[in-house]
């Protein structure tokens, strides 16, 4: 579990940089990509699936292995897991497929973008944090909760293109909905 740890934790920090990169020098972003099949789409999603494939492997290597916890782990992180599937899958079947993976399409307010900018977000959140409950596992829970300050950060990487793209709607709509819950 050692020799995956440090390599998972280097890709968690490449994926953090991407995200600060792009917040901190929105006219060279890299997050969102805006178009499949650029480099910046294959950067950014490779290294995200890369995180999130060490720690599904971490998470299985160090399962039950961190604190003293027995089953009621499982009663603890399942309501988690649950709320943060239900948010992320309405929050895809709302703004679909493409326009989730970072490309640009049609400016959604409907569904639970009602609720919140950033229902996905929000349901991987949650999700994550029901993983690290159940497995665990220090290892797994380290790369998670890096994951999950990406998705915290992800939306001010996400904002500035959305206000150029989108102007006063969303400027309207970023007005009278919480970035989060």
């Amino acid at each position: 579990m050692e020799h995956l740890f440090l390599p998972s934790t280097l890709v968690h920090d490449a994926y953090l940089a991407l995200i600060v990169w792009s917040i901190l020098f929105p006219q060279r972003r890299i997050w969102p990509p805006l178009r499949p099949g650029s480099w910046k789409y294959g950067v950014s999603w490779g290294l995200f699936f890369l995180a999130v494939g060490s720690d599904l492997v971490l998470m299985v290597q160090g399962w039950g292995s961190w604190l003293p916890l027995g089953p009621e782990r499982y009663a603890l992180g399942a309501p988690f897991i649950a709320v943060g599937a239900i948010f992320l899958l309405w929050g895809w079947r709302t703004l679909g497929t493409a326009r989730t993976s970072g490309v640009a399409g049609a400016f959604v307010r409907e569904g639970p973008y009602r609720l919140t900018r950033n229902p996905q977000y929000v349901g991987d959140i949650f999700l994550l944090l029901g993983l690290i409950i159940v497995s665990d596992s220090f290892e797994a829970g380290a790369g998670l909760a890096l994951l999950i300050l990406a998705f915290l950060l992800l939306p001010l990487a996400e904002e500035p293109w959305l206000e150029e793209a989108y102007g006063e709607r969303y400027a309207a709509y970023k007005a009278t909905t919480p970035r989060f819950l």
